[in-house]
């Protein structure tokens, strides 16, 4: 009953304290995958993009998609991402943007989850997916599986320390404290100015409390 009690609080402390650090589209982009975007030519009118799709330019649509993600206008991203999609097939960064407007937009798991899979299996260890997968189990309530996605995240981005905080956090949450303290410690070493160091110290106090 007690560790009922101090993993419910646990998971309260964690989730405001998560809430500070920036979400993965202002850490890794504007749009989670979209390493390659700065580089694109300019965007192109949703229309265009979805009248002809033998003729259309992809990665311009691509980036029309974004624009319109970044307007939260949803269904028309998706549309015109699905079309991208179509002529873009085994592109990860293309499935990971999707499935993140799937997540973030329709709220249509099973689409995001699918998506994410194939991303990887076009890039097995693409960090991004690792990313949303893991974020979409932690909210789940599936911890353990949410920590591996986060744990190979890091491995695959080590100079990304969201996948660090994320990892540290769901570990508390499965009342694996002894086991997240060394990793906030190396968030706070290594990155002392960032949010996610900020993030870290106010985690700190749960996992001091736990039995050696």
């Amino acid at each position: 009953m007690r560790q009922t009690a101090r993993q419910l609080l646990n998971l309260m402390f964690v989730a405001i304290v998560l809430a500070m650090v920036v979400r993965p589209a202002a850490a890794m982009g504007p749009m989670a995958g979209t390493e390659s975007v700065p580089g694109m030519g300019p965007a192109v009118s949703p229309e265009s993009c979805l009248a002809c799709t033998r003729a259309f330019d992809p990665m311009a649509c691509h980036r029309t998609a974004l624009s319109l993600a970044a307007g939260r206008e949803w269904e028309r991203a998706i549309a015109v991402e699905e079309a991208v999609h179509r002529a873009l097939p085994g592109n990860a960064e293309v499935a990971a943007v999707l499935a993140r407007m799937y997540q973030e937009g329709t709220r249509n798991t099973p689409r995001a989850v699918e998506l994410y899979h194939e991303a990887l299996a076009a890039w097995p260890g693409y960090p991004l997916a690792l990313l949303g997968l893991g974020i979409m189990m932690e909210k789940s309530g599936d911890l353990n599986v949410a920590a591996r996605y986060f744990e190979r995240g890091a491995r695959e981005r080590p100079d990304e320390p969201q996948f660090k905080v994320r990892l540290a956090s769901a570990l508390v949450q499965a009342g694996r404290e002894e086991q997240a303290r060394p990793i906030l410690n190396e968030i706070v070493q290594r990155w002392p100015d960032s949010r996610e160091a900020e993030a870290a110290r106010k985690m700190m106090p749960i996992t001091a409390l736990a039995k050696p």
